[in-house]
């Protein structure tokens, strides 16, 4: 599927929430670890994204795995302070998100809170008192779209961030719903698939 390209629609499922990936979704992903507040920078879109969900009363929620501080590399203030920066960007272009979820564990912890475990997607759904059932989830990398998969949500790949070598490398994962150029074209094809 190409961008664009639209799957039929939603048959009674309204969405209750979309999962957002932080980086390569919202914002650029070009260090490794984003450690510092001062280079959080919006994706464009990002705004325009979070705003259609909030216009179309779609809760918006950033689930995001960061081992970088189960590694030591990131401390939990640096992470609370880039999180700030992000709700900051997004508040003065009108957007505000309803959560941010974060795993910091290691891949080889095995947590089921790691994307794509279900866990931390389940436990905003809770704290929101939403249907992860009637979720989708955006974001770059395979482990965002089988998560999607693993709620009996919509999955939406971008091809920014890691977006564009995901959709060339896929191997056996579960394939995406839609392939969007950037997070506004897939909450956009996902409010009016629903329609």
């Amino acid at each position: 599927m190409t961008p664009g390209d639209a799957e039929p629609r939603m048959r009674g499922a309204r969405l209750e929430v979309v999962f957002l990936d932080r980086d390569g979704t919202l914002n650029r992903d070009d260090e490794g670890y984003l450690a510092d507040p001062d280079r959080v920078v919006l994706l464009p879109g990002a705004v325009e994204a979070v705003r259609s969900l909030n216009a179309a009363g779609i809760k918006a929620v950033v689930v995001t795995n960061q081992s970088g501080i189960g590694r030591g590399l990131i401390t939990e203030e640096a992470l609370s302070r880039i999180h700030e920066r992000l709700i900051a960007l997004l508040a003065a272009g009108g957007a505000m998100l309803d959560g941010i979820f974060v795993c910091p564990h290691r891949p080889e912890h095995g947590c089921p809170c790691r994307k794509p475990g279900t866990e931390l997607a389940l436990q905003a759904a809770r704290h929101l008192g939403v249907d992860p059932s009637r979720s989708a989830m955006i974001g770059d990398l395979p482990a965002d779209v089988a998560l999607a998969h693993r709620l009996g949500g919509r999955a939406v790949l971008v091809l920014t961030g890691h977006g564009r070598r995901t959709d060339v490398e896929w191997a056996d994962e579960p394939r995406p719903h839609y392939i969007a150029n950037d997070v506004y074209d897939g909450v956009q094809w996902l409010i009016l698939s629903q329609d």
